[in-house]
């Protein structure tokens, strides 16, 4: 079943395409991620999803839903969060956190809040002043804020960009921990691949506006046919450049160490050419395509 349903939306700036008629859907339960580079349009297809900015064309379904007919039911049913979002300074978290609830209708308010806030590891803060926070802080508070009504559906730009990577991990093991218990649908946006890689059941790459591609990250990863094999040599490292340079392939070298590029399906050719050759190492390592490169690939297009 489709939760998010997205049919050739458009949003223009200034005679800007933005988005450019983008179409997708998220299932339920299903942890998906919008990714692409800065300015590729992912912020602004979730303003569009939220109801916050108007789409020029096109439409947006989400629980079978129109969302500019039916916001109010929509977002009683969801929520959002981005490390980026300000909240009033003079208020303290619990204060913060109890508004929210309260706008959602949320039964058990304390208790619910006390749970979230155990649950990212905030308690200590709970009659901190807002404008106290660290930033890391503060995008803790703001998931709290997300997961306050137990959202069937739950937008997050960039959660985790200014956590420490311990508090990060713990996040992203609770946003698994809600997709198995509570069957909680993710449509996340982030610039951290393995965070992505970690999470996401299925990956949407924007960029300029257009989906370029969607596929799993490791069925993105595959499309980087590129494979590194990185030799820790004994002897022959003379021999192992001239037959990189010979075969037109590329060749780093760090002391002992040499990383060659090749196609996977090559290795085993390369590996049988250098010990006829002579060559020998100590260890070897054969490092796969990752979504990182895919990235960087489409980025650089």
């Amino acid at each position: 079943m489709d939760i998010v349903e997205v049919k050739k939306l458009k949003k223009v700036f200034d005679k800007k395409p933005v988005v450019a008629g983008i179409s997708f859907t998220v299932k339920k339960g299903e942890i998906s991620g919008l990714l692409g580079p800065n300015g590729a349009g992912k912020t602004t297809t979730i303003a569009m999803m939220l109801g916050i900015t108007t789409p020029t064309s096109g439409s947006i379904k989400i629980f079978g839903m129109d969302i500019e007919k039916h916001r109010s039911e929509i977002m009683a049913r969801m929520n959002y969060s981005s490390a980026y979002t300000k909240a009033p300074s003079r208020l303290k978290v619990v204060e913060h956190l109890r508004i929210f609830a309260y706008l959602y209708g949320v039964t058990d308010v304390e208790k619910k809040i006390d749970h979230f806030l155990k649950a990212f590891q905030l308690m200590e803060f709970k009659h901190t002043l807002v404008g106290d926070l660290s930033s890391g802080n503060m995008a803790r508070v703001n998931l709290c804020k997300a997961f306050i009504n137990y959202p069937e559906l739950i937008l997050l730009d960039e959660p985790t960009s200014s956590l420490d990577p311990d508090v990060a991990d713990h996040v992203r093991k609770y946003l698994l921990k809600a997709q198995e218990k509570y069957g909680t649908t993710v449509l996340i946006t982030s610039h951290n691949m393995a965070e992505i890689e970690e999470l996401c059941d299925r990956v949407i790459f924007i960029n300029r506006g257009k989906i370029i591609a969607e596929d799993t990250p490791e069925g993105l990863a595959q499309k980087i046919d590129i494979t590194k094999v990185q030799l820790m040599m004994r002897d022959g490292q003379k021999r192992t450049l001239s037959y990189c340079k010979e075969h037109h392939l590329n060749a780093e070298t760090s002391d002992r160490a040499v990383t060659i590029e090749t196609h996977e399906r090559n290795v085993s050719t390369l590996l049988s050419d250098l010990a006829a050759l002579g060559v020998s190492y100590s260890q070897i390592s054969i490092d796969k395509p990752t979504l990182e490169q895919y990235f960087l690939t489409e980025v650089r297009l």
